[in-house]
């Protein structure tokens, strides 16, 4: 199977042939890893230096919440899409969830429904991917208060997409004009 990842933009814009509307995040990582003394992860830095985000292929991905607390017949969803470094930077300044997110979580991604993927910038579990649902409420209160762990780092999660057998993913994820903008996922 082949992996892809398209630019991530606003609306989709047919006249998009190229990447050269995607801004290059260099400058703006290290301004924030020398503002806030963290360093990203290899994986996700080199991620983020190629793409600056994107909507990849596959995108399937079973999550960790238990169904009780994220309910579906099954617990599959998709990643959609990677942020961009200007958007990951919002949630980490708490501009989307105020006081709700949780500490030293960087958001990289999430899902159409609610559900945040994040990395951990702790020395505990240092680059570590979780899912969060996520909320307003602040931290440690009114049920927002857990976080599941969903890999090891952000190459294993990116290896752990898929799509089924049937191509399904595919079909949703491709758009026409698609395959002027795909680029393998190498990074």
């Amino acid at each position: 199977m082949r992996r892809l990842i398209i630019p991530v933009t606003e609306r989709w814009n047919e006249g998009e042939r190229d990447w050269s509307f995607v801004k290059d995040p260099r400058q703006d990582i290290a301004d924030w890893e020398r503002r806030t003394g963290h360093v990203l992860p290899d994986g996700y830095r080199r991620f983020m230096l190629a793409f600056n985000g994107g909507r990849v292929y596959p995108r399937l991905f079973r999550y960790t919440v238990p169904l009780e607390r994220y309910p579906s017949t099954e617990p599959v969803t998709l990643v959609n899409p990677f942020y961009s470094w200007a958007s990951a930077e919002r949630y980490w300044r708490g501009e989307v969830y105020r006081r709700g997110t949780p500490p030293d979580m960087f958001f990289i991604g999430c899902n159409p429904g609610g559900l945040e993927i994040l990395m951990s910038l702790r020395s505990e579990d240092y680059g570590q991917i979780f899912c969060w649902i996520h909320s307003t409420n602040i931290w440690g209160t009114d049920g927002n208060d857990q976080i599941w762990h969903q890999a090891d780092s952000f190459d294993d999660f990116l290896s752990s997409l898929y799509d089924e057998p049937n191509g399904s993913d595919y079909k949703s994820w491709h758009r026409p004009g698609y395959e002027k903008l795909a680029k393998p996922l190498i990074f």
